[in-house]
């Protein structure tokens, strides 16, 4: 009996699975409604959604409604940056007729997915409403996705920001280098040959003994003798 509960659990979760919504693909930037997608509704109150994917921008949006009437409290529409725009119905959509139509504030946004909260309303021939979604395009670019774009864009922009700071500090550090090596260049005093600076640097003896090395700014820096250091081999 066991074995059987657990073979109807599975069934159950494959016919769920093969009624799942499959997202909706726009191929077209065309000026127009064009059609989204569509869901079959239960009887039961609950919120359905349908993915959105390609030429996914739209001015605005509406939803038509057949088979049978349905009432639809909340729109949600959620666009790929993650911001989410919440549209109050509360109205009866009856079999045959549409919504209003809903203008969205972000028609240059991407979306997602579109969610909507529902009931079907109740009538003599048992049909369950199916739901049609449905989107205005009017000024979007061809080929348009706007988010992805400028994520692209952004990535690429701290790419070439990241390469230009490397190039500058390349370049710096070749300045520097230079630098120290004219100063260097100059130098007459005695350089030592089995000693360092602190950090490692070449060190010099004037003609006081005074023991220095020649910084990153071509200057001087005296140390003691207290602070050389063996040179490595």
């Amino acid at each position: 009996m066991k074995k059987i509960g657990v073979m109807f659990s599975i069934m159950l979760g494959a016919i769920g699975f093969a009624n799942a919504q499959k997202p909706a693909v726009v191929t077209s930037n065309e000026k127009g409604w064009q059609h989204i997608g569509q869901v079959s509704a239960s009887f039961k109150s609950q919120t359905e959604s349908i993915e959105v994917i390609g030429a996914d921008e739209f001015t605005s949006i509406k939803i038509k409604v057949s088979e049978a009437p349905l009432h639809i409290d909340q729109l949600k529409v959620v666009y790929e940056s993650g911001a989410i725009e919440e549209i109050n119905v509360r109205s009866q959509i009856n079999e045959g007729t549409e919504t209003r139509v809903i203008n969205l504030k972000h028609p240059d946004r991407d979306i997602a997915r579109v969610t909507f909260t529902y009931h079907t309303v109740a009538n003599s021939k048992g049909e369950k409403a199916d739901v049609q979604l449905y989107g205005l395009k009017t000024n979007q670019p061809a080929g348009a996705d706007t988010y992805r774009d400028e994520k692209e864009e952004m990535k690429e922009d701290a790419r070439e920001a990241k390469e230009d700071a490397k190039e500058a500090t390349q370049s710096a550090g070749d300045k520097v280098s230079e630098g120290v090596n004219d100063a260097a260049a100059a130098i007459a005093d005695q350089k030592l040959k089995h000693k360092v600076g602190p950090g490692g640097e070449t060190v010099y003896l004037d003609d006081n003994a005074k023991y220095y090395y020649i910084n990153n700014q071509g200057k001087k820096v005296f140390i003691t003798k207290a602070q050389l250091r063996d040179k490595p081999e």
